[in-house]
């Protein structure tokens, strides 16, 4: 998945087009945050291409520094807009872009979001009866069908950015990570279909396909995903197949796991790798309070295996109004160099390395 800088945005930006969808015309919704960032491992939003191995190139965005004990002031805005209207024959159609993917970031240069080739931070819907085509900055089939292990927000995305945690995307970033994908829900269970299609030559189609159903118990909501997707690359194959439980309690207690197995585990290759992970939240009045851990393990045709790990906690109190303070801490710990990406995001680019990454702050949903 793509990730915005605070989590509590994706929930911002999601409601804001849910509320489109009903009504027509548009609708403007926004983030903000302030508050300090630091650690053992700072990450700089620096751009570096880095070839790693079958023809595959992949674009890292944050540059480990590790060693840096120094914390820094964090202040970020980001806004969102949605359109949405309806056709005479009841049909609904909308869009939304996210300025903080639109916009070029520093050293990340131009925004793609103008750009009719590529995503850039742009999602295009059309929903009816036959069910809801997506296209743009959106997940693949995969990743919409799975949960993610984050429960609460942090600023910086510090609970969701260590190496021990998956967006589950995959490999929804090739291609210029413009996917296609429609959905369409049967009461409490709902099926999806998505494509990346090749515009360079240099990457097969990426087809996945994902299901999730709810279901209401005594004590609880209990939801299940499975999804499956196929790379094609340098006449080779790789795919992914992952599942996932929610579990949310009546008592405030909620549980996550979260599995997916990706590619074969061949010798330089860049999604040959297994990854299980953990979230487990509560609330209580205006607090919540969660953790989340996960990890990869690679096999190389050698038979020595290379893992990366992490884990967070975080702490919120809702101060009401759309205002919240955030604590966020995690701690990565990374075995070898370069052979671990998630959807395009390389976690430990210097070998045997642990650092942790702090943040405290006030998130601001308007």
């Amino acid at each position: 998945m793509k990730r915005i800088l605070l989590a509590t945005s994706a929930l911002a930006a999601t409601a804001g087009i849910a509320s489109a969808q009903g009504g027509g015309g548009l609708i403007l919704t926004g983030t903000a945050s302030m508050g300090i960032l630091g650690g053992d491992w700072v990450l700089d939003r620096v751009s570096q291409t880095i070839d790693v191995g079958e023809g595959l190139m992949i674009t890292m965005y944050g540059d480990a520094r590790p060693g840096q004990s120094d914390y820094e002031l964090h202040t970020d805005i980001d806004v969102n807009f949605a359109m949405s209207g309806q056709t005479d024959t009841g049909l609904t159609f909308g869009a939304q872009i996210d300025l903080d993917e639109s916009d070029g970031d520093g050293d990340e240069g131009a925004s793609a979001a103008f750009d009719g080739r590529a995503q850039g931070g742009e999602e295009i819907f059309i929903s009816g009866a036959f069910g809801t085509l997506t296209m743009g900055d959106t997940d693949g089939a995969l990743d919409w069908a799975l949960q993610e292990i984050a429960i609460g927000g942090s600023l910086g995305d510090v609970h969701t950015t260590h190496a021990g945690y998956s967006g589950n995307g995959f490999a929804d970033a090739v291609n210029g990570g413009q996917i296609a994908r429609y959905d369409r829900s049967f009461g409490d269970f709902a099926v999806a279909l998505s494509t990346n299609i090749d515009d360079d030559a240099s990457h097969d189609d990426i087809h996945a396909v994902g299901a999730k159903y709810s279901v209401s118990l005594a004590a609880m909501e209990l939801g299940f995903g499975i999804g499956y997707s196929q790379l094609v690359y340098a006449d080779e194959e790789d795919d992914a197949v992952g599942v996932s439980l929610d579990a949310n309690f009546d008592s405030g207690f909620r549980a996550i796991l979260n599995w997916v197995d990706m590619g074969d585990g061949r010798d330089q290759d860049p999604f040959g790798e297994k990854y299980i992970g953990v979230g487990l939240g509560y609330e209580m009045d205006d607090w919540t309070f969660a953790a989340n851990w996960g990890k990869y393990t690679e096999e190389q045709q050698n038979g020595a295996d290379r893992e990366q790990s992490g884990y967070a906690a975080v702490a919120n109190y809702n101060l009401g109004g759309g205002a919240e303070v955030q604590f966020g801490y995690s701690m990565a710990s990374c075995d070898d160099a370069g052979g671990f990406i998630d959807a395009g995001h390389l976690d430990c680019p210097i070998p045997n390395v642990d650092g942790d990454r702090i943040s405290l702050g006030v998130a601001m949903n308007f």
